[in-house]
């Protein structure tokens, strides 16, 4: 009976030691949570820290961005209805215009956008305005200038693009852009266009544009390609009425770009175009005084192609092995340019409206006496042969003054260099007398259209220019002589 009353016991017994023990089984509450704590802590600080850089991050970028587009947009803006107006637009006077400014205004503006059309899209759009910041405010420095990655072999190593054309450069890329973004909208030059289907002005000035950037870059491949897009314009405007100006435009610069690359010959059949006539043709007859034009524009046309058919003979003389005959019809180009300026003084003498035709004369006048000067300077490097045997026969052209055509004063004489700088007085006081027409033309009692406006700050330019660059010229001479 004893063991049977301990059974119960021991049961009660142990079973109170199992209930005793069980916390070997349970974790400590107070060990869990201060390991959680100690582990849990440092990485919730990470992740906090981490999520604050990265919200700093963000919001930088978000400003820093907005920043850059609101810079860069708004350079655009300012672009397309600031800058490109003032540089391109062509206001046209309805009042009668014999002398032909409000059709030289469109002549000189051809090329130039004053607006970018809403047709291109907004990528296109941004891409025109681009091209006009890269050409008049330049491409900055490209990264090969700073880490030198130009390819091995290129001159841009050499001259890590910092170069003068780089502005130029990127902008014919922006602006090859957006002739593909025009063509693709069906904005396009065609290549055979008809009378009765009207041009898109928009893709002729951006072909314009393109042709006058490569001309001005001035490499082989870019001459090249100039002179297609200018042909290609050429055989567009020449298919339109009323376009005999801008032919007449498009086939100087063709003629002078196949000048540039050395094709002088091809280049005359163009100036052939730009005269109407045998280029030879219309020199003789200037020489002889009686060649003229049918208006005042058209004689401004012709003595700025023949001012251009001598820069591509000077240029011809450069590459030739006997370069004296080049200079010879160079001059005779620059002295057959000058006897027009003469007829033209002698019809617009008596005409009171005339001012600034006048003031043109001068200042054209002034730039082709430089033009003569360096001429015969150059051709005295390179004397004709058997000069003791042709001494006698004196070449009028080659002796020609400047008092045959109005020069006021002479020149003491400085040796064989005396012809020269003569005629480089001669020009001096040619600008001079321009620059004297303009000031009263433009007193604040005259009221200039703005096609006169145009004109008069072009020859006021032109004048400055011949001015400083005359004296130069002076003190060269003097120097060689000391």
């Amino acid at each position: 009976m004893a063991s049977k009353s301990r059974m119960p016991q021991l049961g009660s017994m142990y079973a109170q030691q199992l209930v005793v023990r069980s916390y070997a089984s349970k974790p400590r509450q107070g060990v869990v949570n201060y390991a959680m704590k100690l582990m849990s802590d440092p990485v919730i600080e990470t992740i906090s820290l981490a999520s604050r850089i990265a919200r700093i991050l963000v919001g930088s970028v978000l400003v820093v961005g907005s920043m850059t587009f609101v810079v860069w947009e708004g350079a655009h803006q300012y672009v397309e209805h600031a800058a490109m107006p003032s540089t391109a637009t062509v206001d046209l006077d309805t009042t009668y215009d014999p002398y032909g400014w409000d059709l030289e205004d469109q002549l000189h503006h051809f090329g130039l956008v004053s607006h970018t059309d809403r047709r291109l899209g907004i990528f296109g759009r941004h891409m025109v305005r681009s091209a006009w910041m890269a050409e008049h405010w330049g491409g900055g420095i490209a990264p090969q200038a700073i880490f030198g990655l130009a390819p091995r072999g290129s001159t841009m190593r050499q001259t890590p693009d910092l170069e003068a054309h780089h502005g130029l450069q990127l902008a014919e890329r922006f602006l090859s852009t957006s002739l593909h973004i025009a063509d693709a909208k069906k904005i396009r030059v065609e290549e055979l266009n008809l009378e009765d289907k009207p041009l898109d002005w928009t893709a002729v000035t951006l072909e314009a544009w393109l042709a006058n950037l490569r001309t001005k870059i001035a490499t082989p491949a870019t001459l090249a390609a100039a002179e297609v897009g200018y042909e290609k314009l050429y055989d567009a405007l020449h298919a339109q009425p009323h376009t005999e100006p801008f032919c007449k435009i498009l086939a100087t610069r063709i003629g002078t770009v196949q000048a540039q690359l050395g094709q002088l010959s091809q280049g005359i059949s163009w100036f052939q175009r730009a005269l109407d006539k045998e280029p030879s043709d219309v020199i003789n007859a200037a020489l002889a005084d009686t060649y003229m034009p049918s208006s005042p524009l058209d004689t401004r046309l012709a003595v700025h192609t023949l001012q251009t058919l001598s820069r591509g003979y000077v240029l011809a003389s450069s590459q030739s092995e006997a370069p004296r005959a080049q200079l010879y019809e160079a001059l005779r180009a620059q002295l057959a340019a000058l006897h027009l300026l003469r007829t033209e003084q002698k019809r617009i003498a008596q005409s009171p409206d005339a001012t600034l035709q006048q003031a043109w004369t001068l200042e054209a006048q002034g730039e082709m006496s430089v033009q003569v000067a360096e001429t015969l300077y150059a051709l005295q490097q390179h004397p004709a042969k058997h000069n003791l045997l042709t001494w006698w026969k004196r070449d009028k052209l080659l002796n020609a003054v400047p008092q045959t055509f109005g020069a006021l004063q002479t020149t003491s004489k400085i040796g064989r260099m005396q012809m020269s700088q003569a005629w480089l007085q001669f020009a001096s006081e040619r600008a001079l007398s321009a620059k004297a027409q303009l000031s009263a033309n433009n007193s604040p009692q005259a009221q200039l259209s703005p096609s006169h406006r145009h004109a008069s700050e072009r020859i006021l330019r032109a004048a400055n220019l011949v001015e400083e660059e005359t004296q130069l010229l002076i003190r060269s001479l003097e120097k060689l002589q000391s």
